[in-house]
């Protein structure tokens, strides 16, 4: 079990950044007396933590600006939570 924080920001240059950070709880394996594994760091004896990864993707739709000549009506003063 963990926590996933996703943040971004636009960078006046035109740039997006993007952060992810995980927290929260280990997967945990058993291991045997003696027994080391490769790909894991051992907690306590007995007991390690397995290497594994997360993929967090984004799609951008790159047609960020209009096209030439195309125009988007923008009412700035709209009731954005519907409320009479």
């Amino acid at each position: 079990m963990f926590n996933v924080h996703l943040s971004s920001s636009r960078i006046q240059d035109g740039k997006i950044e993007a952060e992810v950070k995980l927290t929260g709880i280990l997967s945990l394996g058993a291991l045997q007396p003696g027994e080391v594994r490769k790909y894991g760091t051992t907690i306590a004896p007995g007991v390690y933590a397995p290497v594994h990864q997360h993929f967090f993707v984004a799609r951008m739709d790159m047609t960020v600006d209009s096209k030439p000549e195309e125009a988007y009506k923008i009412d700035d003063e709209s009731n954005f939570f519907y409320l009479v």
